[in-house]
């Protein structure tokens, strides 16, 4: 997976909405395969218009890792870059992200349907619950 940085980087270089669009999806491709048995109504983030996943597991050093699924390839996707920004911060750094923020750099929030934004912001609320 990209670093911060190099997703901001990939993403200011995509010059119109479509390059944007297709990117994502090279993301939704390059999130590592989460398993079966972790695709659970526990896990499943609702207020999304596809089904999507989202665990975590804490680190010892008090970062956490954060892992999931979507069966929408642009949810995926956003969702890719969500896990991007939070995996290996603590909860305290978490809290401080502002998601809303760094997804309008990256030019996405401008492009996205009503429903796609509030699923959106249903995975930024769980990614900060682990506070």
């Amino acid at each position: 997976m990209l670093s911060q940085q190099e997703l901001t980087k990939l993403f200011l270089q995509q010059h119109n909405w479509q390059d944007r669009y297709r990117q994502l999806i090279v993301l939704a491709k390059q999130l590592p395969p989460m398993p079966e048995d972790l695709k659970t109504d526990e896990n499943q983030v609702n207020g999304c218009e596809n089904r999507v996943w989202l665990t975590y597991q804490k680190q010892n050093n008090n970062t956490f890792i954060f892992q999931g699924d979507s069966e929408g390839r642009i949810v995926k996707g956003l969702l890719a870059i969500l896990i991007i920004i939070a995996n290996h911060k603590t909860a305290e750094e978490i809290a401080a992200i502002d998601f809303q923020s760094l997804l309008s750099q990256l030019k996405i929030i401008d492009e996205l349907s009503q429903s796609r934004l509030h699923g959106l912001t249903k995975l930024i609320e769980r990614i900060q619950s682990v506070v």
